[in-house]
Formats: C-alpha cells, sequence, structure tokens
C-alpha cells in the first residue's frame, strides 16, 4: 500500500517523522508517536490545507511510503466513533482511541476516516511499533507545490 505525507523540507530527513511527539492532533496526544499519513496525494494536501492557517504551505515535499501488504492495521470506521468526531475542538476521546490501541502493539497502526472527506481514509502508522522499519520504507520525497488560487 502507498500512503502519502505532506511535509516541510525542515522535517523531511527525519523517518520515521516526529511531529505528533510535539503537537497535539485529532488523533493523538502530545507526545505519541503517530505518523499521519493519507491514502491519496490530493486528501494528503487537503488535509495540509485544513490546518495551515490563512496562508498557503511553502518549502513542502510529498514523502511517499510504502507500506507491506499483510502489514497489521486495525479500520476504524465511522461507526465505530462518537457523533461528533469530525468537530472542532476534536473529541479527547479519539486520542484515547488511538492510544489504547497502539498501546497493545497488535497492530502497525489505525485506517481512520478523513474529516476532510468521509468516504476517504487517512492511515496512522505508529512510528514506534517494534516492526516499523521493517514494514514501512520511504520510496521518494519530493517538492510539491500548491495552486494559489486555493486560499486567497
Amino acid at each position: 500500500m502507498l500512503v502519502y505525507r505532506i511535509e516541510s523540507e525542515d522535517f523531511i530527513h527525519e523517518f520515521p517523522p516526529r511531529g505528533s511527539l510535539f503537537a497535539e492532533g485529532r488523533w493523538n496526544r502530545i507526545g505519541t508517536w503517530v505518523v499521519y499519513t493519507s491514502e491519496s496525494v490530493s486528501l494528503a494536501k487537503l488535509e495540509v490545507l485544513a490546518n495551515s492557517g490563512a496562508t498557503l504551505p511553502g518549502n513542502v515535499y510529498r514523502r511517499t511510503f510504502e507500506i507491506q501488504e499483510n502489514a497489521p492495521f486495525i479500520q476504524i470506521n465511522i461507526e465505530d466513533l462518537p457523533q461528533d468526531w469530525d468537530q472542532i475542538p476534536y473529541p479527547h476521546g479519539l486520542a484515547d482511541l488511538i492510544e489504547e490501541v497502539r498501546s497493545e502493539k497488535r497492530f502497525l497502526g489505525c485506517i481512520v476516516p478523513s474529516v476532510q472527506s468521509h468516504q476517504e481514509h487517512n492511515i496512522l502508522i505508529f512510528g514506534d511499533h517494534p516492526e516499523f522499519h521493517s514494514n514501512v520504507k520511504e520510496l521518494e520525497a519530493i517538492p510539491e507545490n500548491f495552486d494559489p488560487r486555493l486560499k486567497g
């Protein structure tokens, strides 16, 4: 499976990416090592736009990771989530759910619905999973641009 991540040039040399260790997200608390990726480049870009404020991100790279097909992932469906899972502020129970799965070490990560498009998925990979490096490899990191028409 190929997954994608848009990231600042400053951090493209970190593998696995470590941003979640320093910033809270919908699916993690600070210190929980979750590598956020998306199932398509366009969804990865949309996720970045949703979190970038009023300006377009600059000096970003598209990172492509390959995950072994038999890697153990758990899929979390909308039906498994609280009704307000896609709201801001996001319910802290989402981070609790992911932390519970991560701490068991049974799964390399979770497949979760995207707030940006409920029919598409983000793939959360646990950077501290003992089998991370045997199941995930980076294929490329190349410059990515954003069309200036996306934000005014």
